[in-house]
């Protein structure tokens, strides 16, 4: 028998392949080229440069740049706080309190009085007189240079400081207000010029600026 007719005969005996067989193995060899190719792309992750890494070291060592920038930002923004008082500026200011003294009224905030300021100002009421009213004593680096008002007042302070002008707000009584309870108010500027300290505006009358409580 020859070569040719076995093999016929061998086909023969062999059972035909369905559609279904043969997509099956179609399929099985799709999934193993795609399993082929997954094992590829990771080789290929895995021996590649890592280009995300150096990114990411450069964004480390940015961080801490910024941070650095950002502590002398705010290292700056101290160093713009008043500095203490120096010596010299601390007797200046006892020195005022002590003129007051001397006019026989007593100082309420020393803190008031900036010798950093070309104008200075301390308010002062009588020592031992609690309802006796405010006045404002006005100073400059060589001393003493006069009061806001020849008359008390039952409520002043000090409202703005600036070198050279000061805002003062004046309690003013309206109809109805208690003796020493004045429930208006007025801002008064006071502004060296020279030597010459000079009021900008009015100071409110003294019958409106001041009542004698009973307490």
């Amino acid at each position: 028998m020859d070569s040719k007719v076995r093999r016929e005969r061998d086909r023969n005996r062999l059972p035909a392949r369905s559609a279904w067989a043969r997509w099956t193995r179609r399929i099985a060899g799709l999934l193993a080229t795609v399993a082929f190719l997954g094992v590829a792309v990771a080789i290929f992750q895995m021996v590649r440069p890592e280009s995300g890494a150096a990114v990411n070291a450069s964004e480390a060592t940015a961080t801490p740049t910024a941070e650095k920038s950002s502590k002398k930002k705010s290292s700056k923004k101290k160093s713009t706080k008043p500095k203490p008082l120096t010596a010299s500026q601390k007797r200046a200011r006892e020195k005022a309190v002590d003129a007051v003294r001397e006019q026989g009224d007593t100082t309420l905030h020393a803190a008031d009085y900036d010798p950093r300021a070309r104008l200075r100002v301390l308010i002062g009421r009588p020592v031992g007189d609690a309802t006796g009213g405010y006045s404002a004593y006005f100073f400059t680096k060589d001393g003493f240079v006069g009061k806001d008002a020849q008359y008390r007042s039952s409520k002043v302070e000090v409202a703005k400081q600036g070198k050279a002008t000061i805002t003062l707000r004046y309690g003013v009584y309206k109809d109805g207000d208690k003796a020493g309870q004045p429930s208006g108010t007025k801002r008064v500027r006071f502004r060296l010029d020279g030597g010459t300290m000079t009021a900008l505006d009015t100071v409110p009358a003294a019958e409106d600026r001041f009542q004698r409580s009973g307490n």
